[in-house]
């Protein structure tokens, strides 16, 4: 397996893909962390208000310029930082569907699954070390989404203070939605080898982290009782666990229950689906 995972690795540094995303998570850091910046600062504020003033009423603007009072409240620096790209995690998921993309997908497409298994790879081996390398890339994808975001605050703001148990909670928060992250992945490998196509996996990735939500929030206006469904969306329980620190115990099971339940079933149930399917 660690000679696939080798080969695979010269296969991806040689190539483009890595590096557009990684590039591409970079800009993003720098224009949230920017536009961030320059609420806290109150550069926008002027610009915003004149937005809303014109053709609102007072109450409206006391309720505009509450909310931008408390923006600037907020701490903005490289420390504080961190807290605020745990907050928004879920966007950090659409940087996993080209990371499975460019590990697992290229097999099929390529047609070189089928040399694979000429030479002797049994397929569980061959799931499992594209599973593989797609989170040890998920996580050095992570890292450098974190440390970014960090940098490009830490230069418009500073580097900062942390209050005490600052940073064993934001350890907490990343390891938990690590788990999540880890599970994510599980469910991009096993749409790759379950229908070996990249723009069904594309379609199903997208809806997976999209559909689930919609859906309930739709539900949920016609009959609040289907609010409950929410704790069993991934994204949603990714964005919950950026609050480990205010959240119940049961919350948090369920969370990383959750997390656990896919990464099992997707793993067991793709390698399951591969063995058996016709490779043409």
């Amino acid at each position: 397996m660690l000679n696939i995972i080798k080969a695979d690795m010269y296969r991806i540094i040689r190539g483009k893909g890595l590096y557009i995303t990684l590039a591409i998570i970079l800009v993003v850091n720098i224009l949230v962390m920017g536009s961030l910046h320059a609420f806290h600062s109150g550069a926008l504020d002027a610009t915003m208000g004149i937005g809303i003033t014109i053709g609102s009423d007072l109450e409206g603007q006391e309720a505009f310029d509450a909310a931008m009072a408390e923006i600037q409240a907020i701490s903005f620096d490289g420390i504080h930082a961190a807290e605020i790209l745990t907050q928004g995690m879920e966007n950090f998921l659409w940087f996993l569907l080209p990371v499975v993309v460019i590990v697992a997908s290229a097999i099929f497409t390529h047609g070189t699954v089928k040399n694979d298994i000429a030479f002797g790879i049994s397929r569980p081996k061959l799931y499992m070390s594209k599973l593989a390398l797609s989170i040890g890339i998920s996580v050095i994808f992570l890292l450098f989404y974190m440390m970014t975001g960090m940098l490009v605050a830490t230069v418009l703001g500073g580097f900062g203070t942390a209050a005490a148990g600052y940073w064993a909670n934001l350890v907490q928060v990343l390891g938990a939605q690590l788990l999540m992250i880890i599970a994510m992945v599980c469910i991009g490998i096993f749409f790759v080898f379950t229908t070996k196509r990249t723009a069904a996996v594309n379609g199903a990735f997208i809806a997976f982290i999209l559909a689930p939500a919609i859906i309930i929030s739709i539900l949920t206006f016609a009959d609040p009782w289907f609010e409950r469904l929410f704790d069993f969306d991934m994204t949603t329980n990714i964005m919950r666990l950026a609050n480990l620190r205010y959240l119940e115990t049961r919350e948090i099971a369920t969370a990383l229950g959750l997390g656990s339940f896919y990464i099992l079933a997707t793993t067991i149930g793709g390698i399951a689906l591969f063995k058996r399917a016709e490779i043409k």
